[in-house]
Parts: C-alpha cells; sequence; structure tokens
C-alpha cells in the first residue's frame, strides 16, 4: 500500500531518481544495486543473530533504499532485462528471509510466529506470481500486479518494529502481519479474477 502511495509522489520519484543517478554515477548497473541491497540484507540478518539490533535495523533500511531505486537505474540509465526482473525478485526473497532469521535467531518465542509468517509470505507470493502471469506483462516491470495491503514498505516497517519493541510483542506481531499477508493474497486474486472475467466478457 506505502510503496503505491509513495509511487504516485512527484516528491519521491524525484528523489528516487536523484538517489538512482548519484548509484549511476558511482558506475553502479542496476544489477549491481540488486546485489548490494541483497548483501545488505544478508548483513543485517547477520547483525540482528548477533543481538546488533540498531545496526540491524539501520543494514535493513540500506538494504530497502537500493532496492527501491534498480529499478529505476534499469529503466533511466541501462537497459531493463528480464533477468533483471527475477534477479530483484530473488534478491527481496533472500532479504526477508535473511532478516526474519536473523531477529528470530536468539529468541525462541519467535520460532513458531516466524515459521507461520514464512508460510503467508510463501502463500502471498504465490498469489503475486499467479495474477501477475495471468495478466500478463504490460508495464515496465518484469510482473505486473495489483496494489496490495501490505507491500515491501509495510514489511521493512515490520522489521523495524519486530526488532525494537520489547519481546512479549514480536509473537503478536508475527501472527498480525501474517493476517495481513493472507489479506493481501486474497486481494490479488480476486483482483485477477475480476481482470480476467472483464476480458473474457467484454
Amino acid at each position: 500500500m506505502l510503496d503505491t502511495i509513495l509511487g504516485r509522489s512527484s516528491v519521491m520519484r524525484r528523489v528516487q531518481f536523484a538517489f538512482a543517478s548519484g548509484l549511476s554515477r558511482l558506475g553502479l548497473g542496476p544489477n549491481d544495486a540488486t546485489i548490494l541491497g541483497t548483501v545488505s540484507g544478508l548483513m543485517a540478518g547477520l547483525a540482528f543473530a548477533r543481538g546488533s539490533t540498531i545496526v540491524g535495523v539501520l543494514l535493513v533500511g540500506a538494504s530497502a533504499l537500493v532496492d527501491a531505486v534498480d529499478g529505476t537505474i534499469a529503466r533511466e540509465f541501462a537497459v531493463a532485462t528480464q533477468l533483471g526482473g527475477m534477479l530483484d525478485l530473488c534478491s527481496d526473497r533472500v532479504v526477508e528471509f535473511a532478516v526474519i532469521t536473523g531477529i528470530a535467531w536468539r529468541r525462541p518465542e519467535l520460532y513458531f510466529p516466524a515459521l507461520i509468517l514464512i508460510g503467508t509470505w510463501y502463500v502471498n507470493i504465490t498469489a503475486f506470481l499467479a495474477a501477475g502471469a495471468a495478466l500478463e506483462r504490460c508495464g515496465p516491470k518484469l510482473i505486473d500486479y495489483p496494489p496490495g495491503l501490505v507491500e515491501r514498505a509495510e514489511l521493512i516497517i515490520f522489521f523495524v518494529f519486530l526488532a525494537m519493541l520489547p519481546r512479549q510483542f514480536g509473537p503478536w506481531l508475527c501472527y498480525a502481519y501474517s493476517g495481513l499477508e493472507l489479506i493481501t493474497a486474497t486481494q490479488r486474486l480476486l483482483y485477477a479474477r475480476r481482470m480476467l472475467s472483464a476480458r473474457s466478457n467484454p
């Protein structure tokens, strides 16, 4: 939801373009930016596992920042490719897994809630990919998909809260976010059904 709202902001688009332009001038291509975001996310997971919460939060932020502009670098300063889109999708999943594993590493009370959360990610990404494949690609991204209740920005905010709030809130945060993931998956499937029905009944 926040990704969609921020993506419509001309101010945010200018900031994103300026940051992407700076990275491009430094010699970073879109795939380089994706890899940098992945490495930052893996380091964040390691920092959380070692108990360095503030460092982990900063690295998650850095990973998210770079992830937000790799596509812009590709479209504005290089060539957008399907391989780059695939790399970006896989990178996001690696970072998500690393961060939730790192946060839960020292917190046994999160083992089961985190497992439930990862399961809902699995459901949501399946809905995401299935809806995108069914509706076919017609925009600048590898997969076109409808906005949902929770997107990448909400996940980063969730990670920060999960890492920094008192431990007793952790399981409930995981369960609440799991519910939001399932709602988002349902939104995307219903959207795809409406669009496909409209195509078959013009």
